[in-house]
């Protein structure tokens, strides 16, 4: 690893980092052109909601169950959430007419043995509301972006801020990949994802970025690929130990937890992991590679 060089093999991240993301940009550019590759819940199209308290702990074989008894019904698999104190479930789905929902209501009943009064609420989203989210979704990535742009660029220059701009976006693309190939509910769980790892990987870069700044006052004579390499060298181990420790407990939640938890630890450890290795092998070579450029640039002779 003493030898390995990240500045060197930069194209070679650069490349993974484009597969990586392919599938993410592809269904956010088909998107307008009526092509929808997501799994979009109620919160984003509209639908309607149910929440029933089933009068016992919700498990993995509840839910499953209520699916399965749903399912038939309205002929598409619904969003199952636990909700309140573990005993009771919304049941998100598309707009339903009256009979249909009499319909789900007594397959519920008879499913689970239940009360009418379990049934406590039944509420409309409409398609507009789901309009104002998605607004709501890019404006808050939007602003947490320039934010921190802004606060990188203070504290250390602007292309460290751009570099690390390039690398949250980098993560979200991927995150977005993974709602896309795993099919997973894009709903108001993906602006909490999304936030998150924006939190995580700016962190990340910014312990490299320190590094890099410190070795930059201690080895003036040092070119802009070595400082970088030897900054990766000393920060990755902690960036390293960091992502494993959160990873431990995010997986456990996969492993243990209710589809619900499962639908927003799945893109929060793919964005953890994607958070840890642009970090690493994307912004500081990009911040040697915009440097670089501009040393070449200003020790051009000036052709006026």
């Amino acid at each position: 690893m003493k030898n390995f060089s990240v500045t060197k093999n930069f194209k070679y991240f650069a490349i993974v980092s484009v597969l990586l993301v392919a599938v993410g940009v592809f269904a956010l550019l088909a998107a307008p052109f009526g092509l929808n590759l997501f799994n979009m819940d109620i919160d984003f199209t509209g639908g309607t909601t149910f929440t029933y308290d089933m009068g016992q702990q919700v498990t993995g074989d509840t839910v499953q169950q209520i699916q399965q008894a749903v399912g038939d019904i309205v002929g598409a698999t619904p969003s199952v959430v636990t909700t309140g104190d573990g005993t009771q479930v919304m049941i998100k789905t598309h707009d339903l007419d009256s009979e249909t929902r009499d319909a789900l209501h007594q397959a519920m009943v008879d499913t689970f043995g239940l009360e009418d009064s379990a049934r406590q609420d039944v509420q409309n989203v409409s398609p507009s509301v789901g309009k104002d989210m998605q607004a709501a979704a890019v404006k808050a990535c939007l602003v947490a972006a320039v934010l921190m742009l802004l606060y990188i660029t203070i504290r250390f220059d602007f292309k460290s801020g751009f570099s690390a701009v390039i690398c949250l976006i980098h993560d979200i693309l991927v995150m977005i990949s993974a709602y896309v190939i795993f099919q997973l509910p894009l709903n108001m769980n993906f602006i909490a994802a999304a936030l998150t790892i924006f939190g995580y990987s700016i962190n990340a870069t910014i312990i490299t970025f320190d590094r890099i700044r410190e070795n930059q006052r201690l080895s003036r004579r040092e070119s802009y690929d070595e400082v970088v390499d030897k900054s990766v060298r000393q920060s990755m181990t902690r960036n390293i130990n960091t992502t494993l420790t959160t990873l431990f407990t995010i997986v456990m939640i996969i492993i243990l937890g209710v589809p619900s938890l499962r639908n927003f630890a799945i893109p929060i450890t793919i964005g953890i992991v994607s958070g840890a290795y642009s970090s690493i092998f994307i912004a500081a070579p990009l911040w040697a590679k915009m440097k670089k450029s501009e040393k070449k640039k200003k020790t051009m002779p000036n052709k006026g």
